[in-house]
């Protein structure tokens, strides 16, 4: 009999032991397959380059990209910096090299964009500067959360990127090169 009540015992530690796995919650395991899904999403979005007539426009290009996680906004951004134009009509004004190292949106809608410092190439003219400058602002504020854009390099204010305009201030959409 005490053999019996042991035996009973040894099975029902067995039992319940095998009841305490840790079994994630549905709940979790559904958000990490919507998470694995939007990892393999693509995305759209519109980044502006400058026409290639040499005339002061910002064409609109829409660029197609997979999901890294990251905001839309910070997407487009490195789309602008990290891919060509797809069209003859438009040149890429960003500097070789350039990358971007983080984007910041304030409540007010300023948007703090920090890039490399291959961003403020020597040598760039005017135009080429400006250009850019706006290239990177009107990308951003095709975003409705952001008005105004502060070109950052290396984590700080720059007077200008190349001598010839001042970035010193946030800048707003220019929409005379559109």
């Amino acid at each position: 009999m005490r053999k019996l009540i042991l035996l009973m015992l040894l099975l029902c530690a067995v039992i319940a032991s095998g009841c305490s796995e840790n079994v994630p919650p549905k709940e979790d395991a559904k958000n990490a397959a919507t998470a694995a899904v939007q990892e393999n999403k693509d995305i759209s979005l519109i980044v502006y380059r400058a026409a290639s007539d040499g005339s002061e426009k910002l064409l609109p290009e829409k660029i197609t990209m997979k999901d890294n996680g990251k905001s839309l906004p910070e997407n487009a951004l490195i789309a602008l910096v990290t891919t060509k134009p797809q069209d003859a009509k438009m040149d890429d004004v960003v500097p070789i090299g350039t990358k971007v190292r983080s984007l910041k949106i304030e409540q007010d809608g300023t948007a703090y964009a920090d890039f490399t410092r291959e961003l403020a190439k020597k040598g760039q003219g005017s135009y080429g500067e400006m250009m850019l400058c706006y290239a990177i602002t009107n990308t951003l504020t095709e975003f409705p959360e952001i008005k105004r854009v502060q070109i950052l390099i290396e984590g700080k204010k720059a007077i200008t990127l190349s001598g010839h305009m001042d970035i010193e201030d946030p800048l707003t959409r220019n929409t005379t090169l559109l």
